[in-house]
């Protein structure tokens, strides 16, 4: 499953995403995309978490600053890796 990481600074590298969101998603491979602004770059995670998992995730992160800048955490929607937690059969309950 991707995960897309933005508001990033210059410096950002693959190693620091790495250590500062293992906490938050089990990350397999980190991609840097420089092109267009090289000052405000933006990450490509590969995660190995349900869907579920990451969707929490990305909502308890969504909204928090670093370094001064707004950091953005979003799940692209078409995706062929996607698993879930839920058996299809199970209901979900949102209260």
């Amino acid at each position: 499953m991707k995960v897309i990481l933005s508001g990033l600074h210059a410096d950002a590298c693959e190693s620091t995403i790495i250590d500062s969101f293992t906490p938050y998603f089990h990350i397999t491979q980190v991609d840097m995309i420089r092109e267009g602004s090289p000052d405000s770059p933006w990450a490509v995670l590969h995660i190995a978490d349900s869907y579920e998992h990451a969707w929490a995730a990305c909502n308890s992160l969504r909204g928090v600053f670093h370094r001064g800048k707004r950091l953005s955490v979003y799940i692209p929607t078409h995706q062929p890796d996607i698993y879930h937690e839920f058996a299809p059969h199970e209901r979900l309950d949102i209260a």
